[in-house]
């Protein structure tokens, strides 16, 4: 049995979103100077990172899943990190696999996969301002919910389908 660590990171317009390791690798970030929200990287999800310096000048990004999963910076070793559940914040041992880019663009596309993403639909004019996402056999189904936690039923639902 595996325990899991919730790290928050901040984000100024996204808010507070929660990345996901197993405890045996917080040794690996812990002192990592700031852990940042990529969110230009994929348009489905979002992936942490972090800004090395050295000397308070700017080295380079590296992404968290590849610093657990041992890989070195993308221009040495090209390999891929996909992520089975398509929450690039899930950067659990169980949910990340070395693959590579052909693999990891089709897992994407697999049949009755499941977005397990919600968001706040930030507009004052909607009433029902919670949206849950699913993909189902390439078709993206949207459903809209007046608060966030009939969102968050929905989506467990899904879950166990």
């Amino acid at each position: 049995y595996m325990t899991t660590i919730k790290i928050p990171i901040k984000h100024k317009r996204l808010g507070i979103n929660f990345m996901e390791i197993d405890e045996e690798d917080f040794d690996k970030i812990e002192n990592l100077s700031s852990i940042i929200l990529n969110t230009t990287s994929n348009k489905t999800t979002y992936y942490a990172k972090s800004v090395v310096y050295e000397n308070k000048k700017y080295v380079k990004k590296i992404n968290i899943h590849r610093l657990i999963m041992g890989l070195g910076d993308w221009n040495t070793d090209k390999r891929i990190i996909n992520h089975i559940d398509g929450n690039g914040l899930n950067n659990k041992k169980e949910n990340l696999e070395i693959c590579d880019i052909m693999y990891n663009s089709q897992s994407h596309n697999q049949k009755n996969r499941v977005r397990k993403n919600y968001y706040f639909e930030n507009d004052p004019k909607r009433k029902k301002k919670w949206k849950a996402t699913k993909k189902l056999f390439g078709k993206r189904i949207d459903k809209r919910f007046l608060t966030e936690q009939e969102c968050i039923d929905y989506i467990n639902t899904l879950d166990r389908d």
